[in-house]
């Protein structure tokens, strides 16, 4: 008798396994412990202002190539807004608003250097400290870089502090969701090299729809064309191995069994991995603070997505502008990496905080938004860690979001390729 697969998470990773082995024709079934699918690249309803509103705003890179192939198989490429070609715009107190604008007519390396060139606070030193990181990643291609951090790295480059302040560690953060002293180098050095790679990789892209519509929606409704069946609402307790099948239960006594299996995936950050298989391991992970804010009046904001160099708020994503709603003016600003749930402790301070920097931002006086909420994802991301390990056993398949050095970091992307991964592999297996 062949059995069907299962996939414990329902998240992009274990959405995306479902969909490759169900188009192989597997039977696959698929549990989520949430009332809906998504994990954390999910949306909540907010009445007060009568809007499907994403955990936190996700910002994408032309470098995902998985993710964008994924989505064009299902039909939903035009969920993402692409930039033509890359524009970073920037925006600190002393400078005002900049912008890092590679020329879209010139070779990605030359209009990379002139941009470059041309920031306010930059000189012959930012761009040999460029030419230096250049050739360190292409002399370190295919091999582990010597440095740990990504601090180290660029110590050991000798790059310079005003390219480390602008460009490396506002991306080190938004890729890394660690701050350049704690960040893996061989990671990042890994998103470099593709971001970096062309005109069409380092362009930046973002949902203009609610994540559960843009994302979540079209993959399981791809999963049940392919008659791939759903359990929401179902936590799974444990798992257990018996002959040439696997047993899932829900509850912790054992007495609510599904069943049998032929495989189990678990498409789960590592530390809820690590419940399921009864693994006391610690599991770092990083938090992510996003202070949703709504303007009556409009705040004229020089860009739709904006850097903030030295604020409290290291990204600005003006989300009415990127998914063109009517209504009040929806402002997020997004605090990554450890130590933004802490910033969080007082709300109302944090709130006060980032308006104040809006007002900077815009070049108004003061705003006072008419609805605020901030999410706190304790958890938003598990972070690069050498200690990491897959727990393959038996017909058990860990596909847990546990990056290594050299590994893309916790990400979209990163999810995607997981889940292209395992199923590619079950099925040459099979």
């Amino acid at each position: 008798m062949k059995y069907p697969i299962a996939i414990i998470g329902g998240g992009l990773c274990g959405l995306t396994s479902a969909i490759r082995l169900a188009e192989k024709g597997h039977d696959v079934h698929l549990y989520e412990a949430a009332p809906a699918l998504g994990g954390r690249t999910r949306s909540f309803y907010d009445s007060r202002v009568n809007e499907w509103v994403d955990n936190g705003p996700h910002l994408l890179i032309g470098a995902y190539k998985a993710t964008r192939r994924l989505l064009e198989s299902i039909g939903a490429d035009g969920n993402i807004t692409w930039q033509r070609s890359l524009k970073l715009s920037l925006w600190d107190e002393q400078r005002g608003h900049f912008c890092l604008a590679p020329s879209p007519y010139l070779p990605f390396p030359l209009a990379l250097m002139a941009a470059l060139y041309r920031l306010p606070g930059h000189h012959v030193d930012s761009l040999l400290s460029l030419l230096r990181l250049d050739r360190s990643m292409k002399d370190r291609s295919g091999r582990k870089v010597a440095v740990a951090t990504v601090k180290e790295w660029m110590e050991a480059e000798k790059i310079s502090p005003a390219l480390q302040r602008d460009l490396i560690e506002p991306l080190c953060l938004g890729v890394m969701n660690e701050p350049m002293q704690g960040a893996d180098c061989n990671s990042f050095a890994s998103v470099l090299r593709e971001a970096f790679a062309s005109h069409d990789h380092a362009r930046l892209g973002w949902f203009n729809k609610p994540l559960s519509e843009a994302v979540i929606k079209p993959l399981e409704q791809r999963f049940q064309s392919l008659g791939g069946s759903i359990f929401t609402g179902t936590t799974i307790r444990s798992i257990e191995q018996a002959g040439n099948s696997c047993q899932l239960h829900t509850s912790q006594n054992s007495q609510n069994t599904t069943g049998p299996y032929r495989n189990v995936i678990i498409a789960l950050p590592a530390y809820a991995r690590n419940r399921l298989l009864g693994v006391e391991e610690p599991v770092k992970t990083g938090p992510i603070t996003n202070v949703h804010l709504w303007f009556e009046a409009d705040i004229p904001l020089p860009d739709s997505l904006i850097g903030g160099i030295g604020t409290r708020g290291q990204w600005y994503f003006n989300v009415s502008s990127q998914t063109a709603r009517d209504g009040a003016q929806h402002i997020c600003a997004v605090i990554s990496a450890a130590g933004s749930a802490e910033e969080a402790g007082n709300k109302a301070e944090l709130i006060q905080i980032i308006c104040e920097e809006l007002a900077m931002l815009s070049g108004i006086e003061t705003v006072q938004p008419i609805h605020s909420k901030i999410v706190i994802e304790q958890r938003a991301t598990v972070l690069v860690n050498a200690k990491h390990q897959r727990m393959n056993i038996g017909m058990i398949i860990d596909a847990s979001e546990a990056p290594l050095p050299g590994d893309f970091p916790a990400t979209i992307e990163a999810a995607v390729l997981r889940g292209e991964e395992v199923a590619k592999s079950l099925c040459f297996q099979q």
